[in-house]
């Protein structure tokens, strides 16, 4: 068993998550010159996390279901002993990992810039909002099929977001961490969007199953 996952993992990466992992990379690498990576507050770090690392969720994650496009790569899932839920879920695990490793580089990157925040409060509230619309992402895109509408979701809930503030989207507005470093304010909690990601994921291969395609 664990061969076999090693395996659906090794060509998951080479098939499909390479270069969509190129993409993040850049987006890492692009995201500090907005602000520079030396001696940040956190607030800026904030910003820099909720504002363009948030990406790394969507970049990652929604492409979940893109390899059962492929005719080859589906007679390939069937010749396998594992049923295609375990293998959606072992795709979807990888992403993550790599989201993470990406925002703790980022992090640990930023830190050696003499920038002062605090490295677990930053991860989290990074991650929870990364996974909340990767999630929203695999969601929609379990639901109508459409990969370019299922990369569309998360940037308008990030627009939404960015317009309707805390005031109407409540605990699950993206950019309470920076609001409230901005305002020496305890951060904005965001375990709510952390759990909301993993319900939309879970929800997402649960359909997909279920529609047996």
């Amino acid at each position: 068993m664990l061969e076999q996952s090693f395996s659906i993992v090794k060509a998951n990466w080479k098939h499909n998550l390479l270069s969509h992992t190129i993409v993040a990379v850049l987006l890492c690498v692009v995201s500090p010159l907005f602000m520079g990576v030396e001696n940040l507050e956190e607030v800026q770090v904030a910003m820099i996390l909720e504002r363009y690392l948030c990406f790394l969720g969507v970049i990652l994650i929604v492409p979940l279901f893109l390899p059962d496009t492929n005719k080859n790569i589906r007679d390939l899932i069937a010749s396998k002993k594992m049923p295609i839920t375990g293998i959606r879920c072992l795709r979807l695990l990888e992403a993550v990992v790599f989201v993470v490793i990406l925002l703790l580089a980022h992090l640990l990157f930023l830190k050696q810039g003499n920038c002062q925040f605090r490295f677990g409060a930053c991860f989290f509230a990074a991650f929870s909002t990364s996974l909340f619309l990767g999630g929203l992402g695999i969601l929609f895109y379990s639901i109508i099929d459409n990969i370019a509408l299922a990369y569309m979701m998360p940037f308008l809930y990030y627009m939404l977001s960015m317009g309707a503030g805390a005031k109407y989207l409540g605990k699950f507005w993206l950019f309470g961490f920076s609001v409230a470093a901005a305002e020496g304010k305890n951060a904005l909690d965001k375990s709510y969007l952390l759990m909301a990601g993993i319900v939309m994921s879970v929800a997402a291969i649960w359909i997909r199953e279920k529609r047996r395609d």
